[in-house]
């Protein structure tokens, strides 16, 4: 009886240290998931970055940003600037409002 008993014990000890192994694996494949789905994520995302420090050395990036963000022309061209019209919405979006107007509005704004 004493043996069957000792037995027994070791063999409910197994299965339970079986149970917390397995347990322990499975949360460990799903972090190495999770991880090799952040891996492929920045490496797209590297790929991407690779890809736009590339282009940044080209004649025609250069140039656009000389024209765009710097004003800047060729000898002998003319530049026009188109200006978009914009929306009631927007220009009450962009007037600059003094502290007191902006706590009004923000008020106005709260729902009921």
């Amino acid at each position: 009886m004493f043996y069957f008993l000792m037995i027994s014990f070791i063999v409910i000890i197994l299965i339970i240290s079986c149970f917390n192994i397995f347990q322990k694996r499975t949360n460990a494949e799903k972090e190495l998931k999770t991880l090799n789905n952040e891996i492929d994520q920045l490496s797209r995302e590297k790929d991407l970055l690779n890809f736009t420090l590339e282009e940044t050395y080209s004649e025609e990036f250069l140039e656009r940003i000389a024209r765009e963000e710097l004003g800047m022309q060729k000898p002998g061209e003319t530049v026009y600037i188109i200006k978009k019209e914009t929306s009631e919405d927007e220009k009450e979006e962009n007037k600059n409002y003094n502290f007191f107007e902006k706590i009004v509005n923000w008020l106005k704004s709260l729902p009921e």
